[in-house]
């Protein structure tokens, strides 16, 4: 089953329904919203394999085969949803003509796929207008180009067989295959995969896996962060804990986030991660974005450097692989704080510029 070209309302229908899932006349849809951007640095093939883990994870959902460690509420859950995924893939540049089949043949008929342009908008902004073409009464938002672990799907959509969890994210960690990744594994924004079944409320969320009950996700969707390119998950969590509403994270839907790919590729994100928090505050020039933002790049670096002993052996590093290592987190944090000088000399055409 496919859907092309559909055009929605911008106003989202609050979905009529209890938290009693086994209800016969109202099979919650499950909207899955995949934004592109992150197509443009990390590749396509990911998107690709994200799409295949998509099919066979719904499947093993649909065919009832469930992970050992599903709890029985979760398995009782997904059991009471629609057989039919909506999957709406979003781009804010022009994509190539055969994409939308290519989706659809690689999904197969339990999908209705979507896909839709909205020239220049980037990630956060791009998740919005996924946002308000989905119809589902549950919002998945997952990246283009993470992988996710066995059992993610059974797990993150599960986590809402709960009726004290509306919002839910999953674990994201870097995988270490080589020593680039091992060193961005253990010494970058993520901590190393924790191989446990909690379902807590963390320190920290992120937004490239992570689902809604409809009826919760606010119409605005992820609030707007002025020039920056990151901090809204952080803002949408704040919005929701006013309302009451937390945002749980189950340690069991994994996925594994690239590190950058390759030194042009670290020295941007660098760049714009020091920018952005720099314009934390303000988007103006202040020498205090400027203290903050270099004292933010120390602060990281002392902690990959303890971070790199500390989980050496959860990332596979060999002792003699820790100074090269912390020379790559190194170059890391010094464009990172680089990012923070350029954008107090000019605030505005920092804003223009690195829009990752």
């Amino acid at each position: 089953m496919t859907r092309s070209g559909t055009t929605y309302s911008n106003a989202r229908q609050e979905p009529e329904y209890d938290h009693d899932d086994s209800a016969e006349d109202h099979r919650q849809r499950l909207s899955i919203v995949i934004e592109w951007a992150n197509t443009r640095l990390n590749g396509v093939p990911r998107f690709w394999a994200l799409l295949d883990v998509l099919r066979v994870q719904w499947q093993e959902i649909l065919d009832r085969v469930h992970p050992e460690t599903l709890p029985a509420e979760a398995a009782r859950f997904l059991e009471s949803l629609d057989e039919c995924v909506e999957v709406v893939v979003v781009s804010g540049e022009a994509l190539p003509n055969d994409l939308e089949v290519r989706i659809r043949a690689c999904l197969g008929e339990s999908f209705l796929v979507d896909v839709s342009v909205a020239e220049g908008l980037e990630y956060y902004p791009l998740k919005n207008y996924g946002a308000r073409r989905a119809s589902g009464d549950l919002l998945l938002f997952v990246d283009s180009d993470v992988l996710p672990d066995a059992g993610w799907l059974a797990h993150l959509v599960g986590t809402f067989g709960r009726t004290d969890v509306d919002a839910v994210c999953g674990q994201t960690y870097v995988g270490p295959s080589d020593l680039f990744s091992r060193a961005f594994a253990a010494g970058w924004t993520y901590v190393p995969r924790r191989d446990s079944n909690r379902i807590r409320q963390p320190p920290k969320i992120y937004a490239n896996t992570i689902a809604f009950r409809s009826k919760v996700f606010p119409p605005q969707g992820f609030p707007s962060i002025g020039a920056r390119t990151r901090g809204a998950s952080s803002q949408i969590r704040a919005q929701l804990l006013r309302q009451g509403i937390p945002i749980w994270e189950n340690e069991s839907a994994a996925v594994d986030h690239p590190p950058p790919s390759g030194f042009r590729h670290l020295a941007v994100r660098a760049i714009a991660h020091g920018r952005d928090h720099y314009m934390k505050h303000s988007e103006d020039r202040h020498l205090s974005g400027l203290f903050y933002s270099q004292s933010v790049a120390f602060q990281r670096l002392a902690r990959a450097g303890y971070r790199l002993v500390r989980y050496r052996h959860r990332v596979g590093l060999r002792p003699w692989e820790i100074p090269p290592a912390m020379a790559i987190c190194t170059s890391y944090y010094l464009f990172f704080a680089l990012g923070g000088v350029l954008t107090h000399v000019s605030p505005h055409a920092m804003g223009r510029r690195f829009r990752v």
